[in-house]
C-alpha cells in the first residue's frame, strides 16, 4: 500500500513534457502521471521518487544510459537500490542494486504498490536477520579520488565528490543512514579502511 510520507505539488505540464522529450519517456508511462500529481515524493518513509528537476542528474550518477539502455531510474529505496522503468511505458518496475550493470538478479514488479510491499517486507526481514544501522566514516586516512567515486556510486550517494571526499576524511561522520547491513557488505569490505557499519 502506498503512503505519501512527503509529496510536492505536481510539476507543470510544460516541464513534464520537456523532460519526456529530452529523455525519450513515453507519455503512457505511470511516472508521467505521477509527476503531474507530485513532483517527487517520499513513499512509505523509504522510497524516493525523483522530481522532474532531479531525475536527469540521478540517471547520470548511476550511469543508467550506459548500463540499462532504454530504461530510466525514477527513484530509489534509500538503501542502495534503484527503481528502473522502461522508457516505452511498458509498466514493469525493476529494483536494482545501484552498482549493478545489468538486470541480472534484480526484482521485477508489475505495480508500484507491489514494489512498496516488497521493500517493506524486505526491510523488516533484513532488520531481524542482519541488522539496520548507519554507514559512518573511520577518518583514519585520506581517500583517493577513485575510492570516493566508487563509494559514491556503490552507496548511491547524490552529494558531490568534493563534499563526499571531505566527509570521508573526518572520523565519525554518517555517510548513509538506516540501511540494511546485508545490502552493503561488499562495499563495506572493499572500503573497510574508510567506512564502517554502526
Amino acid at each position: 500500500m502506498m503512503i505519501l510520507s512527503e509529496s510536492q505539488d505536481g510539476a507543470s505540464e510544460v516541464r513534464v513534457e520537456a523532460l519526456c522529450k529530452r529523455l525519450g519517456i513515453s507519455s503512457a508511462s505511470w511516472i508521467v502521471d505521477f509527476w503531474r500529481k507530485s513532483d517527487g515524493a517520499l513513499l512509505n518513509d523509504q522510497v524516493t521518487i525523483y522530481s522532474v528537476s532531479d531525475v536527469e542528474e540521478r540517471n547520470r550518477t548511476f550511469e543508467i544510459d550506459r548500463n540499462f539502455r532504454g530504461m530510466i531510474a525514477v527513484g530509489d529505496d534509500s538503501g542502495g537500490r534503484v527503481l528502473l522503468i522502461d522508457k516505452n511505458g511498458s509498466g514493469s518496475i525493476f529494483l536494482v542494486d545501484s552498482g549493478s550493470v545489468s538486470l541480472e538478479g534484480s526484482d521485477k514488479f508489475g505495480t508500484l504498490d507491489k514494489l512498496l510491499d516488497f521493500i517493506v517486507d524486505d526491510a523488516e526481514e533484513g532488520s531481524s536477520i542482519s541488522g539496520m544501522g548507519d554507514i559512518t566514516t573511520i577518518g583514519s586516512c585520506k581517500p583517493t579520488l577513485d575510492e570516493v567515486v566508487d563509494i559514491k556510486k556503490m552507496l548511491g550517494i547524490d552529494s558531490s565528490v568534493v563534499h563526499l571526499k571531505s566527509i570521508l576524511s573526518e572520523p565519525g561522520k554518517v555517510v548513509v543512514r538506516s540501511v540494511n547491513l546485508q545490502k552493503y557488505k561488499d562495499v563495506l569490505i572493499k572500503f573497510s579502511h574508510l567506512i564502517e557499519f554502526k
